[in-house]
């Protein structure tokens, strides 16, 4: 693994009216050779396709030559960067979104698994704030199935209640867009009821629920699944498991992380021939160790959200993954989420799977936006949406992030798409 540092230009003033002409625009749907995109007033005002079209003198044009033009990436699920995790606060949450376009990510849900930091997600999303738009708030912790590792309680799983599901949806003020949840845990099945009726998307997260009991919360609300294969039981032959519910119910959107540790990238390829190209999203599930050095990291007053009451753990990250120190690395459920953000997963797919980056893009635009219900103003260059971009090469190389039709970022390198970025803090 390498790690590079990155250049970052901000834009002041973007023009009101802007042409983007490309050498291929991938809308996600289609990939149109040649193409242009209007901009006014940092809205998609049209998608050109013939390259002869006259350009009215009101634009300023932008030329990327040789480079393509695509839907800004979206990260749905998203615990943290350069030492911050989402739930510390709305200066935290802040400093992962200015830290989140230097990876292509225009927009994001931080994931927040407590009261505490859900109101603080809710505080960064009402305060003006740079980077990556806020989206909403994605909460991973609040009904989790014990992990049961070595050395860990063995006390009985906690029961999930309804009012404290509502206590998040208090906090949240109208945010919560993506509500996570253990089916095992007693009172489970109410719980994703009552998210349901409440118009937040419930998922599957976490624990040993077998393939009946998954049927069972899926027939309760349950509509998508946290990142598929990670902590849930899987697929036998003759025990179909929790993954073989995932990838055979075609209702269920099912999160992948591609970092290339989580899953293996047959088990990538497997997932997209199963459900298609609407039904995968591609998520970082980033933790605050991203961005940073390899090394040690003893982070012992603070929650390490996403995981059932890991608090005031000695992590060590190296070779691309974070994990407990002192946990056997051959042992299911020791790596402590992810470091690579989404465009990462976008290179895997393409380089180990043959995914062509069309597909690749759109499970990282415009399926994440479809599945927490924000495709009505991003996820895709189509005319009135939010003129999100990446600026890319086939190799998934980045050039530039455009937010609102302002350039957020530029590297006129290139970033790597397979090497993590590193930047000093």
């Amino acid at each position: 693994m390498n790690a590079i540092g990155t250049a970052m230009r901000i834009a002041t003033d973007p023009p009101r009216k802007l042409a983007i002409r490309a050498s291929g625009v991938i809308t996600p749907l289609d990939y149109i050779p040649n193409g242009t995109v209007l901009i006014d007033g940092g809205r998609i005002e049209a998608v050109i396709r013939s390259p002869e079209t006259t350009i009215s003198s009101d634009y300023q044009v932008w030329d990327l030559g040789d480079r393509i033009l695509a839907p800004g990436l979206i990260d749905i699920h998203n615990h943290g960067a350069l030492g911050h995790f989402a739930r510390e606060g709305p200066d935290a949450v802040r400093a992962i979104s200015r830290w989140l376009v230097t990876t292509g990510t225009t927009s994001w849900l931080p994931t927040a698994g407590d009261l505490e930091g859900v109101r603080g997600v809710v505080a960064a999303i009402n305060a003006p704030h740079d980077g990556a738009m806020i989206e909403g708030i994605h909460n991973e912790g609040a009904f989790l199935f014990p992990k049961y590792l070595p050395g860990e309680s063995e006390a009985p799983p906690p029961r999930a209640e309804v009012s404290k599901y509502r206590d998040v949806l208090e906090a949240a003020e109208g945010h919560l867009r993506l509500m996570d949840v253990s089916p095992d845990l007693p009172g489970a099945l109410d719980v994703i009821r009552a998210i349901r009726a409440s118009g937040v998307v419930a998922s599957f997260c976490h624990g040993g629920a077998d393939y009946e009991l998954f049927r069972q919360a899926v027939d309760a609300g349950v509509t998508h699944v946290t990142h598929v294969f990670n902590v849930m039981t899987g697929l036998h032959h003759r025990r179909p498991g929790a993954v073989g519910a995932a990838l055979t119910i075609d209702s269920l959107m099912c999160e992948l992380n591609a970092d290339g540790h989580h899953v293996h990238p047959v088990a990538m390829d497997v997932a997209i021939r199963c459900k298609g190209l609407d039904k995968v999203c591609l998520v970082s599930d980033m933790q605050a160790a991203a961005g940073l050095p390899d090394g040690d990291y003893e982070w012992l007053d603070r929650i390490i959200d996403g995981e059932f009451e890991w608090t005031g753990v000695k992590l060590v990250k190296g070779g691309g993954v974070v994990r407990l120190r002192s946990a056997d690395p051959e042992l299911d459920g020791t790596i402590s989420s992810s470091v690579w953000p989404v465009i990462h997963g976008v290179w895997n797919l393409v380089h180990l799977v043959g995914t062509p980056l069309k597909d690749a893009i759109r499970f990282a635009s415009r399926n994440p936006a479809t599945a927490v219900g924000i495709d009505g103003w991003t996820g895709s260059i189509s005319p009135g949406k939010r003129a999100d971009f990446v600026v890319i090469d086939a190799d998934v190389r980045l050039f530039a992030t455009i937010v609102a039709g302002r350039e957020v970022f530029h590297d006129e390198n290139g970033v790597p798409g397979d090497v993590e970025v590193i930047q000093s803090v």
